[in-house]
């Protein structure tokens, strides 16, 4: 009869320090009771250690060290890294799932090539981001990247990174700071020169960052099929060796959209105006981008088609391409074909 109540005695301990381990193991890895939107940032390639931390760092469990073994017995060891938002009444096993799902608090912009910083403010504050804080820190940031620091300062450049603000789809999270929205739009400019080792290229052509950047942004605006950027290249290098004035429409739209006035179409009065960014009335390119451009217009300014083009017109045939002329007389032929094709279109 002993051995039988030392069997049950040893059954009832082993039974206690199983409900104390249990117990000991809920209350650590027990979400705390919190009233506010924890916002936690997985990054890629975090270990469930790594992960187990943060949640403890930001209160969300209590023992950072016990969260593997947790995600180990609940076979969730493939956690999902991005920007989370965890709600006041969610419990370790509810934040686990999100991370184990991928359920992420973000937005996803995409900014098009050759939109502006206004513009691009626009798509930010439909995208539920602070328009006006975005806008001030593109005139305010302190600059960081060498090409920041080199930005000629003019009187007529209403938006400092103008023309540097890569356009790409971005992935923010909620609520994100403008801050850190410019500064990602600039790591991929800064990446994409990197890629291009432009400094020595840009040597050769003795060309500045910024001129780069604006001659690339007239590239962008005037091309609608980027087939033809390296050939549009080349009419405006040719043009600028010749002295010749560049008359750029997108040029002129754009100094009417800095003073607040919308222009989808110029008529003749329309290239009077008198800005510096008008390349009717002066020589050489804009004294500041006028768009951000992509890679390929980027590259285009570098890599130019030869040839001896000076002119160019659409076509006006629903394709958006370009003929291509190298007097006055052919540019005036051009014309008189592209009017024939509108009137085809229109009909």
């Amino acid at each position: 009869m002993n051995w039988l109540l030392r069997l049950l005695l040893t059954f009832l301990i082993i039974g206690g320090w199983l409900t104390l381990g249990y117990l000991f193991v809920q209350f650590y890895l027990e979400s705390p009771q919190r009233n506010e939107v924890k916002e936690v940032e997985i990054p890629p390639d975090s270990t469930l250690s790594e992960i187990g931390s943060i949640l403890e760092k930001n209160q969300l469990i209590r023992e950072g060290w016990l969260f593997r073994y947790y995600a180990w017995y609940k076979k969730m060891t493939n956690l999902k890294p991005g920007f989370y938002q965890i709600q006041p009444n969610e419990n370790l096993d509810s934040i686990m799932a999100k991370l184990y799902e991928g359920k992420q608090d973000t937005v996803k912009v995409t900014i098009p090539e050759g939109k502006n910083v206004l513009e691009i403010a626009e798509i930010l504050e439909k995208a539920g981001f602070d328009k006006e804080g975005f806008l001030k820190e593109v005139n305010e940031r302190t600059p960081t990247y060498e090409f920041e620091k080199e930005i000629p300062a003019h009187p007529s450049r209403k938006y400092r990174l103008e023309g540097y603000l890569f356009p790409s789809t971005y992935e923010f999270k909620k609520r994100e700071t403008p801050e850190k929205i410019v500064k990602a739009m600039l790591d991929q400019f800064a990446e994409r020169m990197t890629k291009m080792k432009i400094r020595d290229k840009l040597k050769q052509r003795d060309m500045t960052v910024d001129e780069w950047v604006t001659f690339a942004s007239v590239i962008e605006k005037e091309g609608q099929v980027k087939s033809e950027f390296p050939q549009i290249s080349g009419v405006i290098h040719n043009r600028l060796e010749k002295g010749m004035k560049l008359e750029v429409d997108a040029t002129v739209i754009y100094a009417y959209q800095m003073q607040g006035q919308s222009k989808k179409r110029l008529y003749f009065n329309d290239l009077k105006i008198n800005s510096p960014f008008n390349t009717y009335m002066n020589k050489g390119l804009p004294p500041a981008p006028i768009a951000c451009p992509g890679e390929l217009a980027l590259q285009s300014v570098i890599h130019p088609s030869q040839h001896d083009y000076l002119f160019y017109v659409t076509k006006k045939d629903g394709t958006g391409a370009h003929y291509f002329g190298r007097t006055l007389e052919e540019h005036q032929q051009n014309i008189r074909r592209s009017e024939e094709n509108a009137k085809k279109v229109n009909q």
